[in-house]
């Protein structure tokens, strides 16, 4: 891809990363509306007893228009933090290949869009769980059941099965019976591959931390002004994840105070912002970064 349209991409996905944050907000403000119409059925005096009991059409319309406000808020929520995750992976390997001198792959740049439909040749451009991954995936098949001929069922064992789908990949058997792991071409299963379980457990893209990512720009020769706004904002989601690990794990979470556990959901909860102001540091920063790339590459 060109500089020019590896810009207009990163544009375009800012403007639809703030129109879906912008409507989850929206969304969400509609749902607590629709949630105290419909608790004044359970919550106003006066009614007689038993009102719970008989038809009241105004009180069905109130639960309908609960689910289905409940409903939108979750998928634009969703759809605004998959948006962002992929602007914030797009925008990070942009800046580390300009930085090393290398072309930016269109079929990479496009490994998080749940709208591209790409071919098993493309889908070996994008990153992946490590062969150990696919060997366990394997292992995980071949130990879980007894073995199979070809006339046997197809299906593999569930538990070797969601091992698989948890890395993006599928089981399936070859004609001779042997199980083969292969890479599920389904959008969503790249998000898995791409990013692992960072994406699983948190629904997060797989990032440098922030020195790592500082110390390759500054490699680079980027002025230490665009390094120290980077590592900033970078430290901001990585924390919102290290607060995201911390309240997943059962023996951390049981030592952490209700002031402390209040103060991690709080991280948590703007990681969708979080992730956007990231991707838009390294967004405004890329042509400056391409500019000290490439006078560090005509010294």
């Amino acid at each position: 891809m060109t500089p020019e349209a590896v810009d207009t991409v990163l544009a375009d996905l800012a403007a639809t990363a703030d129109r879906l944050i912008t409507e989850s907000a929206m969304a969400q403000r509609e749902l607590d509306e629709c949630n105290d119409d419909n608790e004044r059925w359970f919550t106003q005096v006066g009614l007689p007893a038993g009102h719970l009991g008989y038809p009241n059409p105004s009180r069905a319309l109130s639960s309908v228009r609960l689910a289905h406000a409940t409903d939108r808020a979750r998928l634009l929520r969703q759809s605004a933090r998959r948006i962002v995750a992929w602007w914030a992976d797009l925008a990070t390997y942009a800046v580390l290949s300009t930085v090393a001198g290398q072309p930016i792959d269109p079929v990479r740049a496009a490994g998080a869009d749940l709208s591209a439909h790409l071919t098993d040749e493309e889908l070996h451009h994008l990153p992946g769980p490590s062969q150990d991954v696919r060997t366990l995936a394997r292992l995980a098949a071949f130990f879980a059941g007894p073995s199979v001929n070809p006339d046997a069922p197809a299906d593999p064992p569930m538990d070797a099965g969601e091992y698989a789908s948890r890395a993006g990949l599928i089981l399936q058997r070859s004609p001779s019976g042997e199980m083969d792991v292969v890479d599920d071409p389904l959008p969503d299963a790249r998000l898995r591959r791409m990013w692992g379980d960072t994406w699983v457990d948190y629904q997060m893209s797989a990032l440098l931390p922030a020195d790592e990512l500082a110390a390759a720009i500054t490699a680079a020769g980027v002025p230490l002004t665009v390094v120290d706004t980077i590592r900033t904002t970078t430290r901001a989601v990585d924390v919102a994840l290290a607060a995201a690990v911390r309240l997943a794990e059962p023996e951390d979470a049981a030592a952490v105070s209700e002031a402390e556990e209040e103060a991690l959901w709080e991280h948590v909860e703007r990681t969708t912002d979080l992730l956007a102001a990231y991707a838009r540091t390294l967004t405004s920063h890329l042509p400056a970064i391409r500019r000290a790339a490439q006078q560090r590459a005509c010294r």
